[in-house]
C-alpha cells in the first residue's frame, strides 16, 4: 500500500511539473449564455477557433462558489495568444481580437488595443509549441458580483486564453494528458510528436526503472 501511495504521488508530482494548465477545447455551444469559469485561481486554458466574425464571453464569480468566501483581494491572472504559424504557412500574427475585460457593474476595467501591440513569441515546452503572446494581464478583483472577459474577432483564426495561477490535477486528468498534447498540437499547426517525446526516452526509461524498483523492491 505505501509503495503504491509513493507510485501515485511521483506521478502526480511529474505530471503536474511538466502541464502547468488545464486545458479545455470549446466549441460556439459552450458560449450561447457565457461559459463560466468555476475557479478563476485555477490555471487554465481554453482553447477556440473562430469560424467567422463573432464575439465570445467567459464570465466568473467575485464570490467563490463552493464555499461562499469572497474573493475581493484576489489577484486575477489571465494570458491572451494566437498559436504561430507553422513553416510553409501565412503569417497568424495579423489575428487580433478585440479583448475587454468588465467588472460586476459592467464598467470595463481594461480594454486590450493589440492592433499596435507587439506580440511576445512564447514557447511551451509540453506541446512544443509557439505563440504570439498580446497579453500578459495581472490584477486584484476589488469587489464581489459577475465579471467577464469578452473576445470579439472580426474573422476567422483562433486563440486561447489562460486564466489563474495554481496547478491542481486530478488523476483522471493525468491520464488524459497524452490526448490533451495530441490536440494542442492540432490547435498549433503542429503534426507529430513533441520533442521531448522523440528525444526524451532515456529520461522516460530512467523514471520507469526508478518506480519499477519503488514497486516491487
Amino acid at each position: 500500500m505505501k509503495k503504491t501511495l509513493i507510485l501515485v504521488s511521483l506521478l502526480i508530482v511529474f505530471a503536474s511539473s511538466a502541464f502547468s494548465h488545464i486545458p479545455f477545447f470549446l466549441t460556439p455551444e459552450d458560449f450561447v449564455e457565457g461559459y463560466l469559469v468555476k475557479e478563476i485561481d485555477l490555471s487554465q486554458i481554453y482553447y477556440y477557433i473562430f469560424s467567422s466574425a463573432e464575439k465570445i464571453r467567459f464570465v466568473f464569480e467575485g464570490t467563490c462558489l463552493l464555499q461562499n468566501i469572497s474573493t475581493v483581494g484576489q489577484q486575477f491572472h489571465m494570458l491572451f495568444g494566437v498559436p504561430k504559424e507553422a513553416d510553409n504557412m501565412k503569417s497568424t500574427a495579423d489575428f487580433r481580437p478585440n479583448l475587454t475585460f468588465y467588472g460586476p457593474d459592467r464598467e470595463v476595467l481594461e480594454d486590450f488595443f493589440l492592433e499596435s501591440a507587439e506580440p511576445e513569441i512564447m514557447y511551451e515546452f509540453f506541446g512544443d509549441t509557439y505563440s504570439y503572446l498580446y497579453v500578459r494581464h495581472d490584477s486584484e478583483l476589488t469587489k464581489e458580483g459577475i465579471y467577464s472577459v469578452e473576445i470579439e474577432a472580426e474573422g476567422s483564426g483562433r486563440a486561447w486564453i489562460t486564466f489563474g495561477k495554481k496547478e491542481r490535477f486530478t488523476v483522471a486528468q493525468i491520464a488524459a494528458v497524452p490526448r490533451w498534447i495530441r490536440e494542442m498540437r492540432a490547435f498549433h499547426y503542429q503534426t507529430g510528436l513533441a520533442k521531448w517525446e522523440k528525444y526524451g526516452l532515456g529520461i522516460v526509461g530512467i523514471i520507469g526503472t526508478t518506480l519499477i524498483i519503488l514497486v516491487f523492491f
